[in-house]
């Protein structure tokens, strides 16, 4: 059995694992920004409450309601302790409602449907006349006029007919101080229907007035009005009767004890109010100063400290011809890790406390690392011309293919980024020459609907040029294809992204739908599942693209935006029938392998960011296999990340192995011990892809060698 030990792949990331990457002078992390805008938001919360103190008790109002007593009750001389007060022998609190019975004797119902509940317990004195509110009633005082009272405030009715009723009468002078209290319809409406006709209750209310707080105007509860018309208080009962009758202007102000759902209401409404306002507003301004900083970059990107050169600058836009690679004096690097951050593709290393070239095939040529090496130690030297690069000027015009320009990956110039950039600087390119073209159906055919056509498309119509975008399968198809969930990040080196294009760090979804949506707004002239085959050229500065279809385009310029990922690499052993349908050479949804046996080929980073995919799923058996003894590339999240998966069990990794044969539901591998089988259900073969050099040659568009 051949070891699957992870140690050689852990072991090339170790040195770095504890290091930290320089971040991107933009960014601010989530655990500054956020207890920041919070702080203000809570400094503003708490002006707005004190700004709501303020209010309140300019209005006068108590700042803790006070506990109103009724009419009678207060010229009674009651205090709190005359109802809340404990029994004197047993200290037991007593119920403050059974302290009416002490002053209210021989007050029971004559009702006797009230009389059964008040012998029931269901009902109590408080049961109509709520302790604190709605006291209501209407006070007779001899030789003054009446009073209409509820809830602690009191309203005087001299100026009405009620009084001059009250003065006309034989006895008016004659009865003593008393109040006839008015039960409100809210007391009734736990037993009765107070809003049908056929309700027993129905004759005490005023006509079609049952509100909760109209009151009832029959007052033959506690005694017969026989009984009271010997004592004159039937009288008053006719005369309350009259006052609650009136619709007094001075009702509304009945009820003015302090409302404490409203007070309440009016502090936290201010307070959250203030808040917000306050968070909102830093948000605002931090998003400003980012605007203001990302526009200073903008318009300054070479001034910047730690930018990239007017050289760098060129070679985002243009691939090198020769390899650039950095070159390591050993006797004077001090191991100071300066050039380690510096590079954005994670070409160096530090390896026995000197800088080394860990990933030469990853390097672009840059000098960021050169010019952040404190004593020289590290020098950027040209070396080998670069294998199948495309000839291009200034313009990204091919060399030897007239009208015929190219951006994007198959120029050779990685990331998404520079694609982007690229598909820009192609149209401002084109834009001049146009003037002098032939007038033709279009202007510029785009080949290719990835980030440099997409880029290239929002370019050419906000230059207002007639163009088409032709692409094979799908808008963003690159995109598309990565596995679900893959986060997607573009080094930025400082430059910033040329066009309208979005990009910033995200997952897959996130980014491909921040692209629809523009392609969606702008209303980009995309033409979908059309094959571009090859070239015509009919006339003098005339281009007229071939498709499968046998559709052509005519137009001045073409700019060809695919990439180089082209047709995928197969393996060179025979596949049966029986796994055809097994082998892939793309994940995109890594939870439609849940519980299956899977074999992924190739250390790459698709490759490694598969097999992490598929190791989050449940059950998933994952093993990988790989030729080298080592991961000689590969971002540095990916290289950690599986390395992480390695040690736990996650993912069995087998190095320095080979396939030498697929069967139905397993594979036979070769590694330094000896022959391997596994048990699998599904293979990905991911190890590299074969370039569409058909198709620029079809164009004419020749490559170095």
């Amino acid at each position: 059995m051949a070891s699957s030990d992870p140690r050689p792949l852990i072991e090339l990331r170790a040195p770095l694992a504890a290091r930290r990457r320089s971040a991107p002078k933009l960014e601010r992390s989530s655990d500054v920004t956020r207890p920041r805008g919070w702080l203000y938001g809570s400094l503003a919360g708490a002006l707005g409450l004190l700004l709501a103190l303020a209010i309140d008790l300019g209005t006068g109002a108590p700042l803790v309601r006070q506990r109103s007593f009724g009419r009678a009750h207060a010229q009674a001389g009651l205090t709190c302790a005359t109802c809340h007060h404990a029994d004197e022998q047993s200290g037991v609190q007593l119920d403050p409602a059974a302290a009416c019975r002490e002053c209210h004797a021989n007050k029971r119902s004559v009702r006797t449907p009230h009389a059964k509940q008040i012998v029931a317990g269901t009902l109590q004195c408080t049961t109509c006349h709520p302790i604190h509110q709605a006291m209501g009633g209407v006070g007779f005082v001899s030789g003054a006029a009446p009073v209409r009272f509820r809830d602690g405030v009191e309203v005087e009715l001299g100026s009405t007919d009620i009084a001059i009723a009250v003065a006309d009468r034989p006895t008016a002078g004659n009865f003593a101080p008393t109040s006839v209290a008015l039960v409100e319809v809210a007391a009734c409406a736990n037993c009765h229907r107070v809003d049908r006709d056929d309700d027993p209750m129905a004759h005490c209310r005023f006509g079609d007035r049952h509100g909760p707080s109209d009151p009832i105007v029959c007052f033959d509860e506690h005694q017969t009005i026989a009984s009271a018309a010997a004592t004159e208080r039937a009288s008053l009962w006719e005369l309350a009767r009259e006052a609650a009758a009136l619709e007094l202007p001075a009702a509304s102000g009945l009820d003015p004890t302090p409302d404490p759902v409203g007070r309440v209401g009016l502090w936290l409404g201010l307070s959250l109010g203030c808040a917000g306002l306050g968070l909102t507003t830093r948000r605002a301004w931090a998003r400003r100063r980012d605007r203001l900083e990302l526009a200073a970059i903008e318009r300054k990107p070479d001034e910047r400290e730690g930018g990239p050169s007017k050289a760098d600058a060129a070679a985002l836009l243009h691939p090198a011809e020769r390899r650039r690679l950095p070159t390591v004096d050993t006797t004077t690097c001090i191991g100071c890790s300066a050039c380690v951050d510096a590079c954005p593709y994670d070409v160096l290393d530090i390896r026995n406390y000197v800088a080394v070239v860990a990933r030469p095939a990853d390097c672009c040529g840059l000098t960021l690392c050169e010019q952040r090496c404190p004593n020289g130690s590290l020098v950027i030297h040209e070396g080998e011309r670069l294998p199948d690069l495309p000839r291009l000027d200034d313009r990204l015009e091919a060399q030897g293919a007239p009208g015929i320009h190219l951006a994007g990956d198959i120029t050779g110039l990685p990331l998404i980024r520079n694609a982007i950039n690229q598909g820009a600087h192609a149209v401002q390119a084109i834009a001049p020459l146009l003037r002098s073209a032939p007038r033709v159906e279009h202007e510029l055919v785009i080949v290719g609907a990835g980030p440099a056509g997409i880029s290239a498309a929002l370019e050419a119509k906000r230059l207002g040029l007639r163009y088409v975008v032709l692409e094979q399968a799908s808008a963003a198809e690159s995109i598309r294809s990565f596995p679900r969930g893959k986060l997607v990040f573009d080094q930025p080196l400082g430059m910033p992204v040329v066009g309208d294009l979005w990009l910033r760090e995200s997952t897959k979804e996130e980014l491909l739908g921040k692209w629809l949506r523009i392609i969606r707004s702008q209303a980009l002239a995309i033409r979908e599942g059309v094959r571009v085959t090859g070239i015509e050229r009919p006339a003098a500065g005339v281009l007229r693209v071939v498709t499968a279809s046998g559709e052509r385009f005519t137009c001045a310029r073409v700019l060809l935006a695919f990439g180089r990922r082209g047709t995928p690499r197969k393996l060179e052993i025979p596949i049966p029938d029986a796994m055809l349908d097994h082998v892939h050479y793309s994940l995109a949804d890594a939870r439609s392998f849940a519980g299956r046996r899977v074999l992924i080929v190739g250390l790459g980073d698709v490759a490694m960011e598969a097999a992490i995919g598929l190791a989050g799923q449940v059950d998933t058996k994952v093993t990988l296999s790989y030729r080298g003894n080592e991961a000689r590339r590969g971002k540095r999240r990916n290289v950690d990340e599986l390395a992480r998966l390695a040690r736990k069990g996650r993912v069995e990794l087998i190095l320095a192995s080979t396939i030498e044969a697929i069967e139905p539901g397993r594979v036979r591998l070769r590694g330094p011990a000896g022959a391997l089988v596994r048990e699998i259900d599904s293979i990905f073969v991911m190890i590299g892809s074969v370039p569409p050099k058909g198709l620029l040659d079809a164009f004419g568009v020749t490559t170095s060698q």
